[in-house]
């Protein structure tokens, strides 16, 4: 009985020291492994990446200030120390900071999953940031799997696929294959031909016109050069340098930025065949050789061609090719778009309309009267650029542009709209309940306790319904026309509004006698025409 008891306290007391040893073997915190590619990785202290292959030119790309510069090898010789190039031999082109931006993305992010022996790569990249080199093979992708090898050193890494995709790049894939595809935001593009690189024309300015002769060129053969030259893309780079001879371009400057000048300028030649690939057009430029594919480059000759017709034909048709925010009239009065106002008041939102139509309407192409302009409109964008139109007989011509337009009739009259036909033509707008009061001459007309009572002032016999009726033609009066010249007050008339909360206010009114387009009018805008049954009820009234 004593050994059982024994027995049993030997067994609990090994229990528990099994429970303590788990217990202290559970709180112990692992060693913790940095699975980062490049530990404690910055991208800010990079300054060059190197990238090299068997029997081929070794790639350098370093930063400069806030760009990098792509310098290959020399394609005759073999690179220097890490293969870096002779700037003297190859000059120093704009890498693609996409690009450039993805390499040091992925070194950033990248983690290595299991480390084994190194194996075989088919390229390094040397990583210099802070002067300290990194170097990483870049090996082959595992069988069966979305892993691929890296070697670090004496040590080969398993890592994800995309991390060697985005890190094993070639010359091409550094280089931004659209060298013109900021052309739609360029200050000035050139063109020219020939080995001399004379300058045959040049688009400027927004929107694009020519600088000699100077004409705003017509949008549609812009916006197809642009759309050409944006889709030039290099697909494949050449066996030896290029040197083409043909159609040049050149871009220059950021007309979105607020100093001239501020994008680098770009310059491409395109012709002959490119070395290596003669199926493909050579391209020489800026940011290195390239080669292109045909369409691309006949898409370009075919828009500069375009260009290069008689001016007739070049010309933009259409008098303002903008959408417009404001036009200052023959008067000095400014017609803003949005909201529609006239001098600071409210617009006829419909005759507005309808000059920024006028304005937008194609017209024909005529010669330039060699008398003086009549009128002046000055049209502005919502980007503040300006063209200002000189007016003449029939026609108009845009400032210092040779040759002139000849807008259809109903263009023409709208064009010569003064100022007082773009205002709003409801003169008030009043809820006819409000109007307590309608004085004609020395009639008063008062309203009564139920609406559609009114009493007379003098007494006399009157019909309640047409009082009734004139109050509401008055509440919201709007003109027929604009009266010219003086004309003869044959009736005063004056409304007195008074709202629910608020001092009374009065509108008023002197009306000349009717005519067959009805009465003309003063109020406080100027001469207008009342339609005629507004001045025979008024009549009828005053006495």
């Amino acid at each position: 009985m004593i050994a059982s008891w024994r027995g049993l306290w030997v067994t609990v007391a090994i229990a528990v020291v099994l429970v303590i040893a788990v217990v202290v073997d559970l709180g112990r915190v692992p060693d913790a492994v940095d699975r980062a590619l490049v530990p404690g990785f910055d991208a800010g202290r990079v300054t060059e990446l190197i990238w090299e292959r068997a029997d081929r030119p070794a790639i350098h790309v370093v930063r400069d200030g806030d760009a990098w510069a792509l310098r290959p090898s020399s394609p005759m010789g073999p690179a220097g120390p890490v293969g870096r190039a002779d700037p003297a031999v190859v000059p120093a082109i704009r890498a693609a900071p996409r690009a450039v931006g993805d390499v040091l993305a992925a070194l950033r992010g990248a983690r290595w999953h299991r480390a084994l022996a190194p194996t075989p790569v088919h390229a390094t990249l040397t990583v210099i940031a802070g002067g300290l080199p990194v170097v990483l093979g870049l090996g082959e992708p595992i069988a069966g799997t979305d892993q691929s090898w890296i070697n670090d050193g004496a040590r080969g890494l398993v890592v994800d696929s995309w991390v060697v995709r985005a890190l094993d790049r070639d010359a091409l894939s550094l280089r931004d294959p659209t060298p013109l595809g900021n052309v739609r935001r360029a200050q000035t593009v050139d063109v020219s031909r020939g080995d001399a690189g004379t300058l045959a024309w040049r688009l400027e300015g927004v929107p694009r016109r020519l600088v000699a002769p100077a004409v705003v060129v017509a949008q549609d053969l812009v916006a197809e050069l642009e759309r050409a030259l944006a889709d030039v893309t290099i697909v494949r780079l050449p066996d030896r340098p290029a040197s083409p001879g043909g159609l040049a371009i050149a871009i220059a400057g950021d007309r979105a930025a607020s100093t001239p000048g501020a994008a680098p300028a770009m310059r491409i030649v395109l012709g002959g065949s490119c070395a290596g690939a003669p199926e493909l057009v050579a391209m020489s430029g800026t940011d290195g050789d390239g080669c292109v594919e045909p369409a691309a480059a006949q898409a370009v000759e075919r828009a500069v061609r375009r260009l290069q017709q008689p001016l007739s034909e070049v010309v933009e048709r259409r008098p303002i090719p903008f959408d417009v925010q404001r036009v200052v009239l023959a008067d000095a009065t400014a017609v803003d778009t949005s909201p529609p106002r006239v001098g600071g008041e409210p617009a006829d939102q419909t005759r507005v309309a309808e000059l920024l139509a006028a304005l937008a309407a194609p017209a024909e192409v005529v010669a330039l009267p060699a008398s003086p302009a009549s009128h002046h409109l000055v049209v502005t964008d919502r980007a503040g650029a300006v063209i200002t139109l000189d007016l003449f007989a029939d026609r108009v011509a845009r400032h210092g542009e040779p040759i002139a337009l000849r807008p259809a009739p109903g263009a023409w009259a709208v064009l010569r709209r003064p100022a007082r036909e773009l205002r709003d033509v409801t003169l008030w707008l009043e809820e006819p309940t409000t109007i307590t009061e309608l004085r004609i001459d020395a009639v008063r007309y008062r309203r009564g306790p139920v609406i559609g009572a009114w009493a007379r002032q003098p007494a006399g016999a009157f019909d309640p319904a047409m009082v009734e009726a004139l109050v509401a033609l008055l509440a919201a009066p709007r003109a027929a026309g604009f009266a010219d010249g003086p004309f003869a007050v044959a009736h005063r008339v004056t409304i007195t509004v008074t709202p629910p909360v608020g001092a009374p206010t009065e509108h008023v009114l002197a009306l000349g006698r009717p005519g067959a387009a009805g009465c003309p009018a003063q109020v406080d805008r100027g001469a207008i025409v009342l339609p005629a049954i507004v001045c025979t009820q008024v009549a009828a009234l005053a006495n």
